[in-house]
Order: structure tokens, then C-alpha cells, then sequence
């Protein structure tokens, strides 16, 4: 039976935090300045980081049109925002609001967000009762006339900006019905 070994390693001469799956080296798109500031040189990828690694891949295996090696790119770029990324503020205003009014169920990662020049489909990263984050699942999204996120960044939301992704689309009873409001 052979060993899986992976784990994650911070290349101080690029600013770049990588991780190495059985010797093979990936970067990882986000920048130094937008992860947490004492980064170890190098951290196992432990259990938790495999939970959430393996659910995200299941999950985006069952709902997202990305192709097999985009779904894991996705899914190892989540688990690193998880656990390296600074703590952000929300940035709603780029965004339009949805129409779901309850809860968003945390059976269903993937959400739209529309800033009004383009809509693009997110994976939910983190979410609590206030925002959530958010990673571009798409190549990239116009915020505003010059400002883009590029594919996997991420951006937190206050939830009430949060739009059903045709991939993976909510039950009724959390869209609202304004035909009944008629």
C-alpha cells in the first residue's frame, strides 16, 4: 500500500505558497499580500485540509461544468484559501442583490454573483450567519471598469448578494416568489 504524501510549503524567494502532492509542485495563485503574515516555510496537509479537499472535489464532481483537472485545481485552491487566507472585510458593493431571503443551505457551494457588468459562478469557501467568502470559478469576472478577479481569487460577501448557480440550483422555498406578492 503506498503512502500519499502531500503538504503545503511557502517559497520565501517567490513569495509563493505552494503544495507538493507526492513530489509534484503546484503554486498557488494567491498573491503574498493577501495571505496571513507567518507563513511556515512548510505545514502538513493535514485532515482537516483533506476534508475539506476531498468534500469539495465530491461536490464540484456532482455540479460544476468544470472539466477533471479544474475541479482539483479548485478544490486545492479552496482548501488554501481556508487555511492561509488573511481575514477580509466584505466588499458587497460590487455586486447586485439575490433573492434568496433565508439562509443560504450549506448543501449547495456554488453560488452566482452579478456585479452588473458580468455574473460569474463562485464556490463558497467559509460562510457564517453575516457573509461568506467567495472563490471565481470562472477565467475571470469585471467588478467595475478597472477592476477584474481573476479565476480562483476570492472575495467576501455579505450573504444577501448571494444568486442560485444554474449548476447547482436552490429549492423554491428558498428563492422568493414576488408573483405571490401580486
Amino acid at each position: 500500500m503506498s503512502v500519499i504524501h502531500w503538504e503545503w510549503l511557502f517559497d520565501t524567494s517567490r513569495q509563493t505558497l505552494q503544495i507538493a502532492m507526492d513530489g509534484v509542485l503546484l503554486d498557488i495563485s494567491y498573491p503574498r499580500r493577501a495571505l496571513q503574515q507567518n507563513l511556515p516555510a512548510q505545514a502538513a496537509f493535514d485532515l482537516e485540509d483533506a476534508n475539506l479537499f476531498q468534500r469539495t472535489r465530491d461536490y464540484l464532481e456532482e455540479h460544476s461544468p468544470l472539466g477533471v483537472n479544474q475541479q482539483l485545481q479548485a478544490a486545492i485552491h479552496i482548501t488554501a484559501a481556508a487555511r492561509f487566507l488573511k481575514p477580509s472585510m466584505p466588499q458587497s458593493w460590487h455586486f447586485r442583490f439575490g433573492d434568496v431571503f433565508e439562509p443560504w443551505p450549506h448543501t449547495h457551494m456554488l453560488c452566482k454573483l452579478d456585479s452588473g457588468l458580468a455574473a460569474g459562478d463562485f464556490l463558497i469557501v467559509e460562510q457564517n450567519e453575516r457573509s461568506s467568502l467567495c472563490m471565481l470559478l470562472d477565467d475571470n469576472l469585471r467588478l467595475a471598469p478597472t477592476k477584474e478577479l481573476k479565476r480562483f481569487e476570492c472575495i467576501r460577501v455579505i450573504n444577501d448578494r448571494s444568486q442560485p448557480s444554474p449548476h447547482h440550483p436552490l429549492p423554491q422555498r428558498w428563492q422568493s416568489d414576488w408573483s405571490s406578492l401580486a
